[in-house]
């Protein structure tokens, strides 16, 4: 129903109207049939004096709209510029709000919330699959290679197969109480962190020392993708970033579609405000570089997590 390799002409066609993209989120919400969200009744009543139709449960009359209890709940934006941001977002270089604005012509801020609402639908679903098997575990950084102080510490953990090839990715920015400013490392209790929130605990490998072969391309993957899609990301949103380049990759190291996942994580995850998504995180903060010759220290302090 969703292939991958539809150009986005052509997808638009597929997609041109808010009957088409109502049918395919009504089959993604529910794929075994209606179920009414406050008794499970599997029957309704369609009512369709709305712009987009209203199912009244014939067992306890609730009304449930296509978008109730997915990320567009409460939107105005037509479905037809959500379908098209998802589509957009599941292509392999992803795409920035900025570019996104132009392409399904709306303001900065409405792509920046589409985009951040697809994004938080992602996050749920790598919480919602850890990684398994035989796992390893190993610290990296983003950030600007020439200067330790200005990359953010990273660690990213991999599920391998007998052959050591990566058949699942996962890389988590760590609390920054687990982090030693000083040395810009990430302390024992947030290794820990990662294995106990990520991993099913089975044959899990923590390295200290050089980074496995087969999680090193994936390290300059994202890197490249970070810095060319998006021209860089600051601390506070990165992880939202990681999570959507790790859901794209897991599913390809999979064969798996994309944007059919992507639109069932979209259905299934409720909806959060701009003030939830924009909340302030804990600050991490590391020593400011004067960037010349030499680095020198000054004795202040820049805010990555804030950045």
């Amino acid at each position: 129903m969703f292939p991958d390799h539809l150009t986005f002409e052509a997808f638009c066609q597929q997609f041109n109207s808010e009957q088409a993209c109502a049918e395919a989120l009504f089959e993604a919400r529910w794929p075994d049939g209606f179920r009414c969200p406050t008794c499970r009744h599997p029957h309704f009543y369609l009512i369709q004096t709305r712009r987009l139709p209203l199912y009244e449960c014939r067992s306890c009359r609730h009304q449930t709209s296509v978008i109730a209890g997915t990320i567009m709940e409460g939107s105005s934006t037509l479905l037809t510029r959500w379908f098209q941001a998802m589509f957009l977002i599941s292509r392999p270089s992803g795409i920035s709000a900025s570019r996104l604005s132009q392409v399904i012509q709306v303001t900065y801020k409405t792509a920046w919330l589409i985009a951040r609402k697809i994004r938080h639908a992602l996050q749920q679903a790598d919480e919602a699959d850890p990684l398994t098997g035989v796992v390893r575990v190993d610290p990296i950084s983003y950030g600007y290679t020439y200067y330790s102080e200005a990359q953010q510490p990273l660690l990213i953990g991999g599920s391998l197969d007998e052959r050591d090839e990566p058949q699942q990715v996962k890389i988590k920015q760590p609390d920054p109480s687990h982090v030693n400013n000083a040395l810009r490392w990430i302390e024992k209790p947030g290794v820990q962190a990662f294995v106990n929130d990520h991993t099913d605990g089975e044959a899990v490998t923590v390295s200290r020392g050089k980074l496995h072969p087969a999680l090193n391309p994936i390290k300059w993957k994202v890197t490249a993708w970070l810095n060319f899609t998006f021209n860089g990301i600051g601390a506070k949103h990165l992880q939202v970033y990681l999570d959507e380049f790790c859901f794209r990759l897991n599913l390809k190291l999979r064969h798996a579609p994309v944007f059919s996942q992507l639109l069932h994580w979209c259905a299934a995850t409720p909806t959060h405000t701009y003030k939830e998504l924009t909340r302030s995180k804990p600050v991490l903060t590391v020593p400011w570089v004067v960037w010349g010759s030499k680095a020198k220290w000054k004795g202040k302090y820049l805010t990555l997590w804030n950045a």
